[in-house]
């Protein structure tokens, strides 16, 4: 595996490739009328780019994340990065992004609201004092998810359990870290009582049918992860490893799926599918290796450790699709790749 050094600058290279690509866009909004069909500009200042709306938002995400390396300290494209986010994250650009979301509350929801809060909360974390200031501006827009989310989720029957953007703990995951980072606890209760609705009675999820052609998420490892942030030590003694009892090394989950035709977007999820898995995986691992010793359940360490050997077959071909020069893969993979490197190569 290479250090995740070397994937600083070619990484970089993708996002500032893609924020600065209007064309091809896929916009995904309910027209009205004839006066809501105007190029993209203009109803997303900032993020009409990047393919669709999410990616844009992830992809201004990574390139935040990178600016934090030190290998980024002295790179050529340091101040073009800069300057590309100074303009599309001004304050006049997240106002209107906001008010985008608030006119159409169920727009995005919640994968790209899962990215948005993700954004903010990098940049306010940030060491970088100008990605500081970006995250001032960008507050008005995580403010404006945090809002939706909690009108939203009390109106939720049942979750959406599918492996693309409509899964509803992966965003909710996502959603519950930037509240927590922002003390919304008002947000985090909502959430964590959701999520308590949604999941907590699920045992020995199916591991072996779960997926399909399209994934690029395992929906019983982003439950898993979400339970995992909510549960107290007690509780997730008990359900982690119940929900996870039929996930071994062996099982079809944990195998990467062959991509056989790498310019069909649908069937290119499938590299991100790789990575969303070894970085779940990753995460939740180490946490059956600790309730494993502290019951000294050998056949949990063992699963726990079996799963960890998957991690490098799975990352493999999503790592090498996210440079590519297939664009329905290089415009949002690297985002996941990172995370996952990072979980990697800490």
């Amino acid at each position: 595996m290479p250090h995740i050094d070397d994937y600083v600058h070619p990484f970089a290279e993708v996002a500032l490739s893609n924020i600065t690509r209007e064309y091809p866009f896929a916009s995904h909004h309910l027209a009205r009328s004839l006066a809501d069909i105007v190029p993209a500009v203009e109803k997303h200042p900032a993020f009409a780019n990047s393919y669709d709306w999410h990616s844009s938002v992830h992809m201004h995400y990574l390139l935040a994340s990178l600016l934090e390396t030190e290998v980024a300290q002295g790179a050529g494209w340091r101040e073009r990065a800069i300057e590309v986010l100074s303009s599309h994250l001004s304050e006049e650009n997240m106002l209107a992004e906001a008010a985008f979301l608030r006119e159409n509350p169920s727009w995005e929801r919640p994968y790209g609201w899962a990215w948005t809060v993700e954004l903010n909360r990098v940049l306010n974390a940030s060491k970088v004092s100008e990605l500081r200031a970006f995250g001032a501006n960008t507050q008005v827009l995580a403010d404006t998810v945090f809002d939706l989310a909690s009108t939203w989720l009390p109106k939720v029957a049942a979750p959406v359990r599918h492996g693309v953007h409509s899964n509803t703990a992966f965003g909710l995951r996502r959603i519950l870290l930037g509240a927590r980072a922002a003390d919304r606890h008002d947000v985090v209760d909502v959430i964590a009582g959701a999520a308590r609705r949604f999941f907590a009675e699920d045992v020995a999820w199916n591991f072996t049918q779960e997926r399909s052609g399209h994934d690029f998420l395992s929906p019983g490892l982003c439950e898993a992860d979400l339970m995992a942030e909510i549960l107290t030590e007690d509780e997730l003694a008990s359900w982690l490893p119940s929900f996870l009892s039929e996930l071994s090394p062996e099982s079809p989950a944990l195998t990467p799926v062959k991509v056989l035709d790498p310019t069909d977007g649908q069937q290119s999820h499938l590299y991100g599918l790789g990575l969303s898995v070894a970085a779940s995986v990753m995460r939740l691992a180490p946490r059956l290796e600790i309730l494993a010793e502290k019951s000294g359940n050998d056949e949990l360490m063992a699963q726990a450790k079996g799963m960890l050997t998957r991690v490098d077959s799975l990352m493999a071909p999503g790592l090498e699709a996210a440079v590519s020069d297939e664009y329905v893969s290089s415009h949002w993979l690297a985002t996941f790749a990172w995370e996952t490197m990072n979980l990697r190569c800490p």
